[in-house]
């Protein structure tokens, strides 16, 4: 299940030990389409079945393919931070919801806007080039052209 909203997260360390296993969070200032989400998180789901997985939980293998990098410190860049972050969930364990409520509430972040498309062209290595050729609405198919060749090129 996939969400969007605002997250509250007091202390990274008591919030990872309480959702670390349930959910994974993206910086929403990451996030252009809510599509590239699902996408990365059916891939590391796959991987994680067929036991190809890069990292040790599900949550942080989400982060791996929709940052599209085998390096742990570059994923967690785009997952959750101390304070008031614009986020996308991903909620692996339905369990965690009623907790959830406690620190997310649900409202649309996820946009287009001239900051989000520079990092996002940062995080994926596109170029303006590329951007130009292929314009700025097929930006999540680049975005996931990334992913699946991360996936390809992992094992």
């Amino acid at each position: 299940m996939i969400r969007q909203g605002v997250l509250k997260v007091e202390s990274l360390e008591d919030f990872l030990k309480e959702f670390g296993e349930c959910v994974a969070v993206i910086d929403a200032k990451y996030v252009v389409d809510l599509g590239v989400v699902d996408f990365a998180v059916k891939k590391a789901v796959k991987s994680w079945r067929e036991g190809r997985n890069v990292a040790k939980t599900l949550p942080l293998e989400i982060l791996l393919y929709f940052s599209a990098t085998r390096q742990i410190r570059d994923a967690i860049k785009v997952g959750v931070k101390e304070g008031l972050n614009e986020v996308v969930l991903v909620v692996l364990d339905v369990s965690c919801e009623g907790k959830l409520k406690e620190v997310f509430t649900e409202r649309e972040v996820v946009k287009i806007d001239e900051e989000r498309i520079e990092n996002v062209k940062r995080l994926y290595g596109i170029s303006d080039e590329e951007l130009k050729v292929v314009g700025l609405e097929k930006l999540p198919l680049l975005i996931r052209e990334r992913i699946a060749l991360f996936d390809v090129f992992k094992d």
